[in-house]
């Protein structure tokens, strides 16, 4: 129970302290209530697609008392609770850069999605309100693709997996890009922000606190809150310019691309391809805005793609993670090559040149259909 030291209350006895604490907990109600209206009123005027439930603060405290289990998600993390003899994950922050408040409306909008964890509701009793998502027996994909020792990696990592996870993923993205009144950049898209169903094998995402909307009529804007996002996945125009666009949130997706390809971290594979040239961004001195200044500058000198370096100073085969041609073999070399293409395309240096996801999410349906006809023919 010490990771939740700092979260909960501490028992007061008298009633003084008591009442204090209530009305602690209701100016935060009053405080955090209004910052997540004004985000649904600005993203579909307040119509939630789902009704989102809010639980006391003791509610929240009862439902993770005796939880034992941990998440770890990047700036978040997941804890298993019990709320109306219901399992939920209860979700807290690390970050004070997160905008939990669009985070919420965010999700609540997109919770009917199959690929969305979906929101149950969440507490806004407490200083920073705390998110309440329905149980899912996960695992990040980030700990499934990097973390060593994990005994379901290689059933839930198969081709045909790494394929769905990336359909379903860019599904999900494409629903943000395209169905609301204008499109949301989520401008975070990272293996730390998508958890894998370890029962069914089934993505999903979460995390929309950096997500931001585009203006009404305009394809592009200016960051007012500088360089957001996870170091490698940042886009370099808006790594240098602080600009937006949806093709920033393709840069990002093409480095998870890249990763379910080859089993390796994006940030690695960038300092592999620049590592004569670069300065080692992973220094522990450095600031995450020195080492993002660091990576892009390199980034300037060696456009335009830093990712279609990688893969030519390097054998297909040695690219891809050996378990996809211990499985498989080279019957699937035309799909990797098709694939390796489309992880090129997204991740070119300049925006412009890159695909919609709408046009990355249909490439993809139609290699997985591919391997799918492969596979068939096969059996």
């Amino acid at each position: 129970m010490q990771f939740f030291r700092g979260l909960t209350r501490k028992k007061q006895s008298s009633s003084s302290a008591s009442a204090e604490r209530r009305k602690n907990e209701q100016d935060y109600y009053l405080k955090n209530g209004s910052s997540v209206l004004e985000e649904l009123l600005a993203l579909c005027d307040g119509n939630c697609r789902i009704p989102i439930w809010y639980f006391t603060a003791t509610e929240i405290e009862n439902a993770i008392k005796h939880s034992e289990s941990k998440m770890d998600l990047s700036d978040v993390y997941m804890v298993t609770g019990s709320l109306n003899n219901r399992p939920v994950l209860v979700r807290f922050n690390r970050s004070c850069q997160l905008n939990i408040y669009r985070d919420i409306a965010i999700t609540a909008q997109m919770s009917h999605l199959k690929n969305v964890l979906r929101l149950v509701g969440c507490c806004l009793e407490f200083e920073e309100p705390v998110m309440v998502y329905e149980y899912v027996e996960g695992i990040s994909l980030s700990d499934l693709l990097f973390k060593k020792g994990n005994s379901n990696r290689k059933s839930l990592l198969s081709w045909g997996n790494r394929l769905r996870i990336a359909n379903e993923v860019a599904s999900a993205i494409v629903f943000l890009h395209t169905e609301f009144t204008t499109p949301i950049i989520h401008r975070n898209i990272a293996p730390s922000k998508v958890i894998i169903d370890q029962n069914n094998g089934v993505a999903k995402i979460l995390d929309f606190s950096h997500s931001i909307s585009l203006p009404p009529g305009k394809l592009e804007m200016k960051s007012e809150d500088g360089v957001l996002g996870t170091l490698g996945y940042i886009a370099p125009e808006n790594g240098f310019y602080d600009i937006i666009t949806q093709k920033i949130d393709v840069y990002s997706f093409g480095g998870l691309l890249l990763e379910l390809l080859t089993g390796k971290k994006m940030v690695e594979m960038v300092i592999s391809a620049i590592s004569k040239e670069a300065i080692d961004c992973e220094e522990d001195n450095k600031s995450h805005i020195e080492k993002c200044h660091a990576m892009y500058t390199t980034f300037e000198k060696l456009r335009p793609n830093i990712v279609d370096r990688y893969v030519r100073e390097n054998n297909v085969i040695d690219i891809v993670d050996p378990t996809i041609f211990e499985e498989h073999g080279i019957e699937i070399q035309q799909q990797l090559e098709d694939y390796i293409d489309l992880v090129k395309r997204c991740t070119t240096y300049n925006g412009e040149n890159r695909p919609y996801m709408i046009h990355v999410a249909r490439e993809l349906r139609r290699i997985e259909k591919c391997f799918r006809a492969l596979t068939i023919g096969q059996n």
